[in-house]
């Protein structure tokens, strides 16, 4: 999906070169005369206003950010609900010049704009905030910001002090910025430390609205409400779990343990968040416990109905001398 139309004066844009492996000047041609697919992540793309194909001269970023006021402002006296999945940041990097011009002294014309994007994100934010503050809606608004994955490993991404990144099972492909916001219910300048997931967000929403949980459908995620404001001191998750094909990962506690390429890599993040240190070898034990825990949830699980796009492509590298292939 474009962000703007990359031919027209005022936009900026990027793609990568396989050949020159750097970013360049993007041409027109980048974009224009593929071959038609029609799948959702194939171009041509079509942008869907419910279910009507609409063409969108603004940036799209700022074109959300347009429609979600909107609709604040179209559903001000009554209870609503606004899932707002910005596309910004990923790729293709493309911005317009007014973004583009806040960073004059990014010399990496990919890294301007990547910073150039990010800040209409995060103008997009500040408006809809200021919205719904405007409204008089604040104290009673729940507000969730989270990232999908860490950054891409195949694109000089810095995750620090995290390992890895996006396609990867180590922290800085899973651990990413969740933000909660609702002063009537949540303390403000709060960092919560224990270990949470994306699959809260579901039951922190249908409590918020006194909803009922479906009984005949068991929910892995927990309202996150109580244990954000100290009415629950105990702990939202004792394991946690990941799977994407033949690769999976565990938490139990501070322990943390991934298996891929017929390979077992354990830490202990309670004293190597970077996960450098490998201690598979030296408690099997654990190794084994969190396998068997592993091995039970997964019982509960049905394989996936279409192919793991990573089987047949993905990014593969080396992790510690094994060549992994990220299937996600």
């Amino acid at each position: 999906m474009n962000y703007l139309d990359p031919t027209q004066e005022n936009s900026k844009s990027v793609r990568w070169s396989m050949e020159k492996n750097k970013y360049v000047s993007a041409l027109p041609s980048s974009w224009v005369n593929q071959p038609p697919r029609l799948a959702p992540s194939k171009s041509p793309y079509i942008l869907l206003k419910g279910t009507t194909e609409v063409s969108e001269s603004e940036y799209l970023t700022e074109a959300f950010t347009r429609e979600a006021v909107r609709f604040i402002e179209k559903n001000k006296n009554q209870p609503f609900f606004l899932y707002l999945p910005h596309f910004a940041v990923h790729g293709p990097l493309q911005v317009t010049q007014k973004y583009y011009d806040r960073f004059p002294t990014i010399e990496d014309e990919a890294s301007r704009i990547y910073a150039a994007m990010t800040s209409a994100l995060d103008d997009s934010i500040g408006t809809i905030l200021d919205k719904i503050q405007g409204l008089g809606l604040e104290q009673d608004t729940l507000i969730i910001f989270i990232s999908d994955n860490g950054g891409g490993v195949s694109h000089y991404p810095n995750n620090f002090p995290l390992r890895g990144g996006k396609h990867t099972m180590f922290e800085g492909g899973v651990r990413v910025p969740f933000a909660m916001k609702w002063p009537a219910r949540i303390p403000k300048g709060v960092t919560y430390e224990e270990p949470i997931s994306s699959l809260d967000i579901f039951p922190t929403i249908v409590a918020a609205t006194r909803g009922k949980l479906p009984e005949e459908v068991a929910i892995d995620g927990v309202d996150l409400v109580p244990h954000l404001n100290g009415s629950d001191s105990g702990i939202p998750h004792n394991k946690l779990f990941w799977r994407s094909g033949s690769i999976w990962a565990a938490r139990e506690g501070d322990w943390k343990l991934i298996y891929a390429g017929s390979r077992y890599w354990l830490y202990d993040l309670s004293k190597d968040i970077g996960e450098k240190l490998n201690l598979a070898g030296s408690h099997k034990e654990v190794v084994q416990r969190i396998k068997a825990s592993y091995d039970k949830w997964n019982t509960t699980n049905v394989e996936p109905l279409w192919p793991s796009y990573g089987e047949k492509s993905g990014d593969s590298y080396d992790i510690d001398g094994v060549p992994i292939n990220w299937n996600f």
